[in-house]
């Protein structure tokens, strides 16, 4: 067992190491006279403001402290620990007395930890000197050290105010083990102090005392663990919530830290604006990065996207960095069921840039997103800029295009353009990149690498382009050639890869290849798979299903490098965002683009259609399990999931760009498209009876249907489909399991699509178990194989078609599972230990009345807006409230007063009956002292008795004597509770007989 005065130190060291020196500073010269000071004053500004919060509440706690200190004396002697007792009171009762909300909650705690304190006054003058009780005055000390440590963590964190009602909330059961602690030792010490038998008990008291320490320990390992599985499900709750997925950035991050050559880059630490940029204060919170495309910038930092998804993104990293704020997110926004809009992030982003330290927001890429986008992320993001409370700083990367340097120009601007420091990465750069070429003649790459750093202009995008150039080179001379004659700029260097890829000397199937994948990159509805790409490219009007014999190999790809590479998970991308620009819109031969737009979406909605086509033999009722399992393991239904989704709207997009030039429709796909009629049901002009009706926007026809009029039935069909994807996408499919939801598209759509796409999904997940090859064992192994290692990274895709993982899913169905949870029940019950905390409610009303039910505090409790604006009506109910504690707490100190005074009495009676006790002793022992010293006198022969052994002949008296006094208490104790018991029985049987 440690050492009372070990274990003091070790809580005045943990709670002084928490805090700063200068609250250390004003704790170790707080008086508890000086509480009692700040609480009048804390009373007297209320009074005067008419918001008087019956301050008596907290009187009880700081009596029993004063007691308490008293107790302590003996262990605190020539000590700085009892200070730490009482000064934080008075700091925390401070701040906290302007937020009324925050002034309640800890007054009430205060007021629970008062009541619990063990009454150390009545018995401190019998336990002064035993070790039981000390350790229960160390225990004490812990525990209310422990609570100041963990409220002066809420109250000294930045912006505490905005946060502290969702902290308070979740400390609820760490304060109820706080309180729990309190009275265990309180009855302990009340229990104990009724026993007279001090020295017979103590073994007993050990024994307490233990199991009280033994449980505590228990009780503290299930909280700590209660609170990690609560916290670990607030940030699952959160991650849901923000509907971001890692799958996307990740990759998107390792595509663009790959690009980095080592050791570039490092100049920009010494920029004077960017160290400005760094420093944490208030000044210049903008900073623009701007030059041209391919100059570095995207390498310098990570990507952006949209408003909604930028702010998104800053409240996803601010939590990894801050895990505790996912308390603030779930109690305020996620368990509200509060979407997660631009509404919520306007508020919850300010808030949360408040509470932490200064944040630097990076945002690369502007100009790629459309006009309204930038006009969005601009304003957004300055005005955070310009809010006194969020300490944050944005550095903006984009080109210096007129409607961006229109808003940012009046800020500090750091351009990538002309730089000497940009030439000397790009000259390492170049000097990595042609130690590859096919030479070893030093002096022509000397001579290749002055050229193409002069060339270069600043953009290392160009070099990479023109060093793959070079790669084709295969002699000396053709390097020197070839080096001589590079294009001038970007565009000129993408013209220049389009005249290789067209060159008449190409085979004309190579050239009509790479024009389809330029096509379906630059003309997707999402970046795609190589395994999509591929099947996609592959059907066209002369080839119209995938077999063995016609499917395509990857190398083809090399056909458009260096204009795309491939990524991470099997993505296709275009090597740069400028390189999209230029196919699509770029002036590449008489004034047009290298790709048609038409020409594009002509050929993806054919291919689409077409794969749509091949999948007769899916349909459930035209094969058995075996069969289609058979069918899908060879891999030639790769792009029935992209079809499926985006079909009508490459289509639609045809349609749109013909009506547009009044065209002719391609009779090719009008013959798929007759094709597709086989996929109605035959009640499909009827609407499915489960939908909700439809809007007025979905009655009205799209415009772009006119080009179909020529084909009605299938106008129809293309309408009915269009109207059938609105409404899923409107309706509120939280209530449903994903599985329901795959199982009713099937059944209220008014084709065969959905239970197509039904069968290759669930043939697709089983072929991907390891159990397949048990299920069905004539299954070839080999394309099992194969299959698996083409979709096995992205095959679970989300069943919630609303979705953008709908098309482009994950690569576990547990990863799938944790996805699919943020469509799902958005109302969930706050407390962690409750079974609704995980599962949820489908709407407001029903976690209302689950409140009202089985959390009433809960359902009452205001939420943080609710408790930081200003509200009369609160004002008056929280008087109200007020006053009828005061009553309440009036009756219980009423009450209070008469335990005390009864325990009082009790008290006196056993202090006089102690000391009648003792006086017996002491005169027994007398007797027996005058008895036996005759006897010893004679073992000397002076008859001088020393003074060691009369010492210890009164010892052995004294022992002798409370032995003898104490045996006779016990038997006369012993008699008067056996009469007391022959009464009661004797009066039993009296009332038995009915006398």
């Amino acid at each position: 067992m440690a050492n009372p005065r070990d274990v003091i130190a070790d809580a005045f060291g943990k709670l002084k190491r928490s805090i700063s020196e200068e609250d250390a500073h004003k704790f170790a010269s707080t008086e508890l006279k000086d509480v009692w000071v700040a609480v009048r004053e804390i009373d007297s500004r209320q009074r005067m403001r008419l918001s008087a919060q019956n301050m008596r509440r907290i009187e009880p706690m700081l009596r029993g402290i004063e007691k308490y200190t008293k107790a302590i004396e003996v262990l605190c002697n020539r000590t700085p620990y009892m200070p730490y007792v009482w000064a934080p009171i008075k700091l925390m009762l401070e701040i906290a007395s302007h937020h009324r909300d925050v002034f309640e909650a800890l007054l009430t705690a205060y007021a629970d930890i008062g009541d619990a304190l063990p009454r150390f006054d009545r018995y401190r003058e019998t336990f002064a000197n035993n070790l039981e009780f000390q350790h229960v005055l160390a225990s004490v000390y812990t525990t209310i050290l422990d609570f100041h440590q963990r409220a002066y963590k809420f109250f000294r964190r930045r912006a505490w105010h905005l946060i502290f009602l969702s902290l308070w909330k979740d400390f609820g059961s760490r304060f109820d083990s706080i309180i729990e602690s309190l009275k265990k030792q309180r009855d302990f010490v009340d229990i104990e102090a009724i026993s007279f038998d001090i020295l017979e008990g103590k073994e007993s008291r050990i024994r307490i005392q233990d199991d009280i320490r033994q449980r505590q320990k228990r009780d503290l390992e299930v909280l700590e663990e209660n609170e990690k599985n609560a916290r670990i499900s607030q940030l699952q709750h959160c991650h849901a919530w923000l509907s971001m997925d890692d799958k996307i950035r990740e990759a998107v991050y390792e595509r663009t830290s790959a690009r980095r050559h080592d050791t570039t880059c490092e100049w920009m630490l010494n920029e004077p604006h960017l160290k400005s940029w760094l420093e944490d204060d208030a000044r210049r919170p903008c900073l623009w990065l701007e030059g041209k495309p391919g100059a570095g910038k995207s390498v310098i930092q990570d990507t952006g996207n949209v408003c909604h998804q930028i702010l998104t993104t800053i409240v996803l990293q601010i939590l990894r960095q801050h895990r505790d704020l996912c308390t603030l997110i779930a109690n305020e926004f996620v368990y509200q069921g509060a979407n997660c809009g631009m509404a919520q992030l306007r508020v919850l982003v300010p808030q949360l840039l408040a509470i932490t330290s200064y944040t630097r927001i990076v945002i690369d890429g502007i100009d790629e997103c459309s006009r309204e986008c930038q006009k969005a992320i601009l304003k957004e993001l300055e005005a955070l800029c310009k809010d006194l409370t969020t300490r944050c700083k944005v550095l903006f990367s984009s080109r210096r295009e007129v409607h961006i340097y229109k808003r940012l120009s009046e800020h500090p601007q750091i351009s990538l353009d002309g730089r000497q420091e940009v030439d000397l990465d790009i000259r390492s750069f170049v000097k990595y990149k042609i130690t590859k070429l096919r030479t070893s003649d030093r002096d022509l790459l000397d001579k290749i690498e002055t050229v193409l750093v002069k060339r270069a202009n600043g953009m290392f995008l160009w070099v990479r382009l023109v060093v793959k150039e070079l790669k084709y080179c295969y002699s000396d001379a053709a390097l020197e050639e070839t080096a001589t004659k590079l294009p001038k700029g970007l565009k000129a260097a993408y013209g220049r890869i389009l005249d290789r890829i067209m060159d008449p000397s190409n085979p004309t199937t190579a050239r009509y290849m790479a024009i389809r994948i330029l096509e379906w990159m630059a003309c997707s509805h999402r970046i795609l798979k190589r395994y999509e790409l591929l099947d996609g490219i592959t059907i066209d009007a002369s080839n119209k299903t995938l077999t063995p014999k016609t499917k395509i190999q990857k190398e083809i790809l090399d056909l458009c490098r260096p204009l795309i590479e491939e990524g991470s998970a099997g993505i296709v991308d275009f090597v740069h965002f400028s390189a999209k620009e230029y196919i699509l819109e770029g002036d590449y031969q008489a004034g047009l683009p290298f790709i048609s737009r038409e020409n594009a979406h002509l050929d993806i909605a054919f291919s689409c259609i077409a794969v749509l086509n091949s999948c007769g033999s899916l349909f459930p009722d035209n094969c058995t399990e075996a069969e289609r399992a058979a069918i899908i393991v060879r891999g030639f239904h790769g792009l029935l999931i992209y079809a499926d989704m985006f079909w009508y709207k490459h289509l639609l997009t045809y349609c749109s760009l013909l009506s547009q030039r009044k065209g002719q429709f391609n009779r090719e796909l009008q013959a798929q498209l007759q094709l597709l009629l086989k996929f109605r049901k035959e009640d499909s002009g009827i609407l499915p009876s489960k939908l909700k009706a439809p809007t007025e926007k979905d009655r009205s026809p799209d415009p772009n249907l006119e080009a179909l009029n020529c084909l009605p039935d299938v106008k129809s069909l293309v309408s009915h489909v269009i109207v059938f994807r609105a409404k899923v996408a409107r309706e509120d499919d939280s209530d449903k399991s994903p599985e329901g939801i795959s199982s009713d598209s099937c059944d209220i759509d008014p084709t065969h699509f959905s239970a197509v796409r039904y069968s290759y999904q669930q043939t697709t997940e089983l072929l991907l178990d390891g159990k397949v090859e048990t299920t069905y064992p004539n299954i070839n192994k080999k394309d099992l194989q194969a299959f698996r290692d083409t979709y096995g990274t992205s095959a679970y895709v989300c069943r919630f078609l609303h979705c953008v993982f709908s098309t482009d899913g994950f690569e576990s169905s547990s990863r799938r599972a944790k996805h699919e949870s943020q469509h799902q029940r958005r109302f969930r019950c706050a407390h962690s230990s409750c079974v609704y905390f995980a599962r949820g409610f489908v709407s407001r009303n029903l976690l209302t009345k689950h409140n009202e039910n089985y959390h009433p505090i809960a359902a009452d409790s205001p939420s943080l807006a609710e408790s930081l604006a200003p509200n009369p009506a609160i004002e008056i109910q929280a008087q109200q409230r007020a006053s009828a504690e005061a009553q309440a707490q009036a009756q219980a100190q009423a009450q209070a007063q008469q335990r005390a005074s009864a325990e009082a009495q009790a008290q006196a009676q056993a202090q006089v009956q102690h000391q009648m006790l003792q006086q017996q002793i002491l005169r027994v022992a007398n007797t027996l002292y005058m008895q036996q010293k005759p006897i010893l006198m004679q073992r000397f022969p002076n008859g001088l008795v020393p003074e060691n052994d009369d010492k210890n002949l009164r010892g052995r008296c004294q022992q002798a004597a409370q032995q003898q006094v104490t045996a006779g208490f016990r038997a006369r104790r012993q008699q008067i509770m056996a009469a007391q018991g022959g009464m009661q029985q004797m009066n039993g049987m009296q009332n038995g007989m009915g006398m």
